[in-house]
């Protein structure tokens, strides 16, 4: 039950998270309290330290940077935790199954050799008492039957037990798979837009310089109309590995959707990024795809890259859109290149 104190600091966090919300527009939504209240409550200092960034360069809180908002803090802080703690509860279950098992036994063992002692006791004796080495022997029977019993049970506790470390392990088999793009086992878009916000978040905590790539293959579409989406499965494979090798310790390669892929860099400067986009150009260039079945050469594969660099409180959106768009420009420019973004510090 909630106490006094808490329930005044509570509704203390509600008002002041209310009265910010008033002060700069931002509509009473359920998505938009929730960011303003965990920032009134300081319960996450990468929100708190965000919002202030944006509030102090005069930011407006427009509906896009509101979702933004929502997105990057609110709800991965509900699917992550919601999936950890059933895993992390799961964990705890079968220790305390297991722990609690092995205390009953060693409990009844202790029980039936105590009584053992006793009865051997008793049988020694020359004046021993015939009704009590009775009474002694049937209890060391129900003793006999209690093991017996217990045995049973921690078998059938042990089975569950396992049951819960198995699903334990299901279920983060699970998460993993979540997070992973099926064909080429790089990072699906799900898990890059979840790295992306918490590098961006990492990056203004840090003052470091978070760059971003967009790659698309050339002529995708054609190759893969021309040999068959197997060969087409291949190029896909043959690219996400190449990316994967390419890039530093910490980088992380996602496929972005289609023949598109996209690679986080942080603490990267901008000239680095265009120099590791060149490497994975170069690379790709110089690989050939071969028909597994045949063994026949197909040529070369070709990449156009752009990149960008985060600029500090901007809704990660935007820096996607300005990846994409010297992702296009490279495309325009006749593919097989690397365009860069603008100066990262403009407005």
């Amino acid at each position: 039950m909630v106490s006094g104190p808490e329930l005044d600091h509570a509704r203390e966090t509600a008002e002041t998270a209310l009265r910010h919300m008033a002060v700069l527009g931002i509509p009473a939504t359920p998505e938009n309290y929730a960011v303003w209240f965990a920032y009134a409550a300081g319960s996450d200092p990468h929100l708190r330290r965000t919002i202030d960034i944006l509030m102090d360069n005069g930011q407006e809180f427009d509906d896009l940077r509101n979702a933004e908002l929502h997105a990057r803090f609110v709800l991965p802080t509900y699917r992550t935790s919601a999936v950890d703690t059933v895993a992390d509860d799961l964990h705890a279950v079968a220790g305390q199954l297991s722990t609690t098992v092995g205390h009953a036994g060693d409990g009844v063992r202790r029980y039936g050799d105590a009584l053992s002692n006793v009865s051997g006791a008793l049988h020694q004796t020359d004046a021993g008492d015939i009704e009590m080495r009775s009474l002694v022997t049937g209890l060391m029977q129900e003793t006999r039957a209690m093991e017996a019993n217990n045995a049973r049970l921690r078998e059938r506790l042990e089975q569950s037990s396992s049951e819960i470390t198995r699903l334990r392990e299901s279920l983060e088999e699970t998460r993993r798979e979540a997070s992973t793009d099926g064909l080429t086992g790089i990072a699906n878009r799900m898990r890059f837009e979840r790295e992306l916000r918490t590098a961006a978040a990492a990056a203004m905590e840090d003052g470091t310089t978070l760059c971003l790539l967009m790659a698309d293959i050339d002529h995708f579409k054609v190759f893969n109309d021309t040999h068959g989406h197997s060969v087409g499965d291949q190029v896909l494979r043959l690219v996400a590995r190449v990316l994967s090798e390419a890039v530093r310790p910490g980088d992380l390669v996602a496929r972005y959707g289609g023949e598109e892929f996209t690679v986080i860099l942080p603490d990267c400067e901008l000239d680095e990024a265009a120099r590791i986009a060149e490497r994975i150009r170069d690379r790709i260039g110089h690989r050939h795809v071969v028909r597994r079945s045949t063994g026949d050469n197909l040529g070369a594969v070709t990449l156009s890259l752009g990149a960008t660099a985060y600029r500090f409180g901007e809704p990660i959106a935007q820096a996607v859109e300005r990846a994409d768009a010297a992702l296009y420009r490279a495309k325009q420019a006749g593919r097989n290149r690397v365009e860069v973004d603008g100066d990262p510090a403009a407005a």
